[in-house]
């Protein structure tokens, strides 16, 4: 730079201010010892002097946003982005270009604020008569002043709602509303927020409502749409060797319960399936409770009733003739220790002790008789810290000491109980099957009847399951299973057995002449016709599937795709089947067909999947697969179902007792549906 010097202040000069900025690429421009000619670039601005003397400067650019533009060289009027070569217009002429629409772009296209100019004054004073100002950065240090300058205002930014990360952590937060049952203001509390706001600090939480109205809904239609493609598939005439179960609808019925509206319901249901799929849904079964409206309701479908609704029908109308004063006592003394914190406490302190496990007592359910057992289980367990209890405090207005004579009865009930137990849980797994109910019950009832042998019950006709022929053997084999059991049971746990003998004949005695249950077990090949009381017809049965199976479509070869099921473990209803099997032959002639081939095949075990064994048969018999995964898929209980209601009933708590019916048919469809994997990376983790 050049300064005019005078050794006279009243004859200087007019004092000419040279500003010397940085440009885009970093070149620190000085007109005046440049010797450039005074043409001016697009990038450069005339600044006249006030008093008309010198000639006016050439300035650069001073914002930070001409780091991410240039000036087009074919029209001033239009700058260009670096980052995606758009061009935005920087005004009509050049007395209004301006960079609000540069900085709009950058905010709104890349997500970037708007940046401040990084200036700095030079670190050294200035001498007395120099009147140069330089701004910007010096020579050798602008290199960390153009990238970093965007990186800074960029990490700063928050994301946009349409951001990539922004619609991921909206989903997942979706997601975690649905399958951890929390309510939409989940979103609104401070812990949540806090959270997020430091795992993410960029991310701005939507509202609840935005959650509620469309966040969700899309969740709910992705996963109803890959359902769909599952039904489409199933109705496409391929076999799939896979175990596969879904939640299609949950809604209010808000009229009368009739039979006609639950089946016009059914229907219209049905018909919305349809047209979602496109094709026709076949219904093969239907299996609901014991309720005099459904039964009606269905009589047009293959009804299967709930045989772990039957079976605890069987045991609350025996229970009601036995240890009625015992279970009085144990849902008080259960009751009591859940409700006072004081006997809790106590209990531990008694548990440790006496070295007994640290279990809680249990009280039982009214829809479930099971629990009642486990009531009684646990009390035994608990049997000296709960008669300790007992004596120290009184645990309300009735009697709760348990005499020695009674804890007995609660050993024999539970000896007597312990089988139903297990045919209740076998049945009731996700993998049964009606295949296995008529082998399970004919295990049961001769168990049970050997129970009480030489005690009469109140119908001595209760050889339903079994001829003539092999009478004996049969009863023997429960014998054999019981007999120890038998000799040490009171009077009143064999009368117990005796009444349930007589329940279990009255209620399932129409199962054993079934078709249907009949038919799945023969295509079970755990049992096939082994495991058959002695008065059914094998011949018979194999006519009635050669019939069912010729009304059956052809079926083309599909591909194999086997899904591995754990076996379970040994159990006395089992032990009781495998001797069974063992004892009676088979009672099949020559191979002639598929049906005679595959009952000639070889027994699996009763451990084994009998899924995996069809899988391995899809070459040899594909109308006999077919027809066998029929019947093999369908449970033989509506517990999946009744899981679903108490979903329903966590779902509408009381943090969210005015939700739509709407959002709750979406929470439920997708929190059942998810935990039982039916979607496609949609919720894996």
């Amino acid at each position: 730079m050049s300064d005019t010097e005078s050794t006279s202040a009243d004859t200087a000069p007019p004092v000419r201010v040279c500003l010397t900025l940085q440009d885009s690429e970093g070149q620190i421009s000085d007109n005046e010892n440049s010797g450039s000619s005074t043409h001016l670039s697009p990038t450069e601005t005339n600044i006249a002097s006030r008093d008309g003397g010198p000639p006016p400067l050439k300035i650069k650019r001073t914002s930070a946003v001409w780091n991410s533009f240039t000036v087009s060289e074919n029209d001033p009027s239009k700058a260009i982005c670096k980052l995606c070569k758009s061009k935005l217009s920087r005004g009509r002429d050049a007395k209004h270009y301006n960079t609000t629409s540069l900085h709009k772009h950058l905010l709104y296209v890349h997500h970037m604020r708007k940046p401040t100019v990084s200036a700095t004054s030079s670190s050294s004073p200035l001498p007395s008569r120099v009147t140069g100002v330089q701004l910007g950065a010096a020579k050798g240090s602008h290199s960390s002043s153009s990238s970093p300058v965007l990186t800074a205002f960029a990490a700063k930014q928050p994301f946009s709602a349409n951001h990539p990360r922004s619609k991921q952590i909206t989903e997942m937060i979706g997601k975690m509303i649905c399958t951890d049952l929390e309510p939409f203001s989940v979103v609104e509390r401070r812990g949540f927020r806090t959270l997020v706001g430091f795992l993410e600090p960029k991310y701005k939480i939507p509202s609840r409502h935005y959650f509620s109205r469309t966040v969700v809904p899309e969740l709910y239609e992705a996963m109803r749409g890959e359902m769909v493609q599952s039904l489409k598939a199933a109705e496409g005439g391929e076999i799939s060797v896979q175990r596969k179960a879904g939640l299609l609808n949950v809604g209010v019925l808000d009229i009368e319960h009739t039979s006609n509206n639950i089946l016009c319901c059914l229907k219209e249901k049905m018909r919305e399936w349809e047209e979602s799929v496109g094709q026709s849904v076949t219904i093969r079964f239907v299996v609901s409770d014991n309720a005099a409206n459904m039964v009606k309701a269905l009589t047009e479908y293959r009804h299967i009733r709930c045989v772990s609704h039957m079976l605890h029908l069987v045991v609350i109308k025996a229970l009601e003739r036995v240890g009625t004063s015992l279970l009085s006592k144990a849902r008080i003394i259960s009751g009591h220790v859940h409700r006072s914190s004081k006997a809790s406490n106590r209990l531990h302190e008694l548990q440790t002790q006496l070295n007994l496990p640290q279990h809680t007592l249990i009280t039982d359910v009214k829809t479930g008789w099971n629990y009642t057992f486990y009531m009684l289980q646990r009390l035994v367990e608990q049997r000296r810290a709960v008669q300790i209890m007992t004596q120290e405090s009184n645990m309300g207005k009735a009697p709760t000491i348990i005499y020695p004579n009674e804890w007995g009865l609660a050993s024999d009930m539970l000896t007597v109980l312990s089988p139903f137990e297990e045919v209740t849980r076998a049945l009731s797994k996700h993998t049964a099957s009606i295949s296995e109910v008529i082998p399970l019950l004919h295990g049961l009832c001769s168990i049970i009847r050997s129970l009480h042998a030489g005690e009469e019950s109140e119908d001595e006709s209760d050889q339903f399951m079994d001829g003539d022929d092999d009478q004996d053997a049969t009863v023997g084999l429960g014998q054999d299973v019981a007999a120890e059991s038998r000799e040490r049971l009171g009077t009143a746990a064999r009368k117990l057995a005796a009444n349930l003998s007589k329940e279990l004949k009255w209620r399932f005695e129409p199962i054993f002449a079934n078709s249907t249950f009949l038919l799945a077990t023969l295509l079970d090949p755990r049992y096939k016709a082994s495991c058959f009381p002695n008065n059914v017809d094998v011949e018979a049965l194999k006519r009635t599937l050669l019939l069912r199976m010729e009304l059956c479509d052809p079926v083309a070869t599909p591909a194999r795709n086997t899904e591995e099921t754990p076996a379970t473990s040994n159990t006395s209803v089992l032990s009781f089947l495998q001797k069974k099997k063992s004892a009676i032959p088979m009672r099949t002639h020559l191979p002639s067909g598929d049906v005679e081939a595959y009952l000639a095949d070889g027994d699996i075990s009763l451990t084994d999947d009998p899924v995996k064994y069809w899988s391995g048969k899809l070459q040899c018999w594909p109308n006999l697969t077919r027809f066998a995964l029929q019947h093999l898929s369908c449970p033989p209980t509506s517990v999946q179902s009744e899981r679903v209601f108490s979903t329903a009933g966590n779902v509408v708590s009381p943090q969210r007792a005015n939700l739509d019916p709407s959002h709750v048919e979406q929470l439920v469809f997708i929190k059942v549906n998810a935990d039982l994997k039916n979607s496609v990376g949609l919720f894996d983790p």
